[in-house]
């Protein structure tokens, strides 16, 4: 058996079993959540094989599964919608300029940025772990070595930060999900 193949032999057996679970969190349905780490699989195998190799394998697990059950959602939702002749026209949605949108956009850049850079740098690993990469809180803690009250301890102490700033946590956490969704549209 070739290296790459005992490699990735192992990285499925060790993490295909949370995978699955971590989608299952996002599709409710065991078996499609089967598949899209399945299919999470097949796309490092057939393309990205290089990423055995790298310390950082787990965290791209979690993020493809993650967006690639959001895709899922997301194509099962445009598929499910059926239009008729008496279905309401949506109302048109406010146009910005390009300049205006980009305007926005690197001012909530900065605005995360900064909030971000308030923290001290575990506990903004932490964060960015729980918030950014979804993990939960024990998945963090298996991470980066640390036992899972650490981590509790750690988001308290950055949400703490947080609210005692200019942007309480809700204002961050938007913040975080409208960079999420700009990235996965």
């Amino acid at each position: 058996m070739a290296a790459n193949e005992k490699a990735f032999q192992q990285l499925f057996e060790k993490e295909y079993e949370g995978l699955c679970r971590y989608a299952y969190t996002f599709l409710h349905d065991e078996h499609t959540a089967e598949d899209v780490v399945q299919e999470t699989f097949v796309k490092i195998w057939e393309g990205k094989q290089a990423l055995l190799q790298d310390s950082s394998i787990r965290f791209y697990l979690f993020t493809a599964v993650r967006n690639n059950s959001i895709s899922y959602l997301r194509k099962a939702k445009a598929a499910a919608t059926t239009y008729t002749d008496t279905t309401p026209e949506p109302d048109p949605e406010p146009s910005l300029s390009a300049s205006q949108l980009q305007h926005i956009e690197s001012e909530k850049a900065r605005q995360i940025a900064e909030a971000l850079n308030k923290l001290p740098p575990k506990c903004r690993e932490v964060f960015l772990l729980v918030k950014w990469q979804g993990l939960s809180y024990k998945d963090t803690a298996a991470t980066l070595g640390l036992s899972v009250k650490t981590v509790e301890n750690q988001m308290g102490k950055a949400l703490k930060i947080f609210k005692n700033t200019a942007f309480d946590a809700i204002s961050v956490l938007l913040l975080l999900l409208l960079h999420f969704i700009k990235t996965t549209i």
